[in-house]
């Protein structure tokens, strides 16, 4: 029966090769410094297939892809600057962390979900 399939495992990086991946910005993303000092995405929402289908079913042919908008607080415009693609993420925790100065440990949890977070959106990619 179907409801007793088993799901697919995910593959999964451990710690250290989660620390010597580089973060990439996906390059459809615009980014803009607000006024404040922060930063502003903004970006193509990702839709699943089918709610894909049915959105393309029920627009018109010129309608673009719903875009969102995010606004990151002033600790997350500092870390999206820090994402050049030069440095891995234990070089950012570091320097978060010494910038701050707060523990390694702390930094490694908050930027590690901070990360996490916006791969979800597919605003980044680890490379």
């Amino acid at each position: 029966m179907a409801l007793f399939r088993k799901h697919k495992e995910r593959s999964t990086i451990t710690r250290e090769q989660a620390l010597s991946c580089t973060p990439v910005r996906n390059e459809t993303v615009s980014w803009t410094h607000l006024p404040s000092g922060l930063v502003q995405l903004e970006y193509v929402l990702m839709l699943k297939p089918f709610l894909l289908t049915i959105f393309e079913r029920f627009s018109s042919s010129q309608a673009e892809k719903p875009k969102r908008t995010l606004e990151l607080d002033e600790l997350g415009s500092e870390v999206w600057q820090m994402l050049d693609g030069s440095r891995t993420t234990a070089d950012i925790i570091k320097e978060f962390a010494a910038h701050h100065g707060i523990s390694s440990h702390e930094a490694e949890h908050s930027i590690t979900l901070f990360l996490r977070a916006l791969g979800k959106r597919g605003l980044i990619a680890l490379r």
